[in-house]
Parts: structure tokens; sequence; C-alpha cells
């Protein structure tokens, strides 16, 4: 990869992954069943924990380190969870822009039922270092 010949010998890349935990978590939960209500192809829901999974061609180039893995509460406000999930490629990216309007409106008010003004959604965050082999 280009990224190898940008490093020296036992330079570091960091590789970051965040992910909202929707078995772990109600909102992230009730607001998936929403999305493949109105998107049933989408296929950016469900994550579990697990480390990343780094492609084996890198190995040619790098040595993986021991990845970090950390539970990471991200705070919201129903608006910006509301605007979080327009962006999310299941709906913005996907849907009409009447199917759009129709689902922030449903969204809205499941947020009014479920959540209070200002909540966490638990995500996963992991880092994964790769070391420049050399």
């Amino acid at each position: 990869p280009k990224v190898s010949q940008m490093l020296k010998p036992g330079g570091r890349m960091a590789v970051l992954y965040l992910n909202w935990l929707p078995y772990e978590d109600e909102i992230a939960q009730k607001t998936e069943e929403l999305v493949l209500k109105y998107n049933p192809q989408w296929t950016g829901g469900g994550e579990t924990r697990h480390p990343l999974a780094i492609p084996e061609a890198y190995s040619l180039y790098f040595e993986a380190e021991p990845q970090i893995l950390f539970d990471l509460p991200v705070p919201f406000t129903r608006e910006s969870w509301a605007g979080r999930i327009l962006a999310c490629r299941g709906i913005g990216a996907s849907l009409s822009p009447e199917e759009i309007r129709a689902f922030d409106r449903e969204h809205r008010l499941l947020l009014e039922q479920i959540a209070p003004e200002r909540f966490t959604v638990l995500h996963l965050a992991v880092m994964a270092c790769l070391k420049k082999k050399g």
C-alpha cells in the first residue's frame, strides 16, 4: 500500500473504528429496527463487539500490534441523533426525499417515547496499530 511508502521502518499507522452497539443499547436497537422498516436492504446494522479485520495483504508491509477496544458512550440530544441517523447510508443515501421525511417524522416520535432529551449511545471504539516492517 502507498501508506507504507510514507512511513519510515518502524513507523506506525493507526486504523480507527467507531460504531454503535444495537444489541447493548436500546436507542440504537430501536433506531436500527426503524431504518430496516424503511430500507430492508440496509446492511449497515447489527454490529457487535469484534476486533478489526486487517486485510492479509497488509502483512507484507506491516506487523499488527495488539488492538485496543473500549466502550465509548457518545452523547447526543434527540435532535443530534435524528440528524446522525439521517446521514446514515441506509436513509440519507438510499431513500427518496419523501421517504426520508416520513422516516424522520417517525424516528423523532420514537425518540420522544424512548429517549430523554439528552442521552448517550453506547459505541465500540477500536484502535489497531500497524508497524511498518524493515
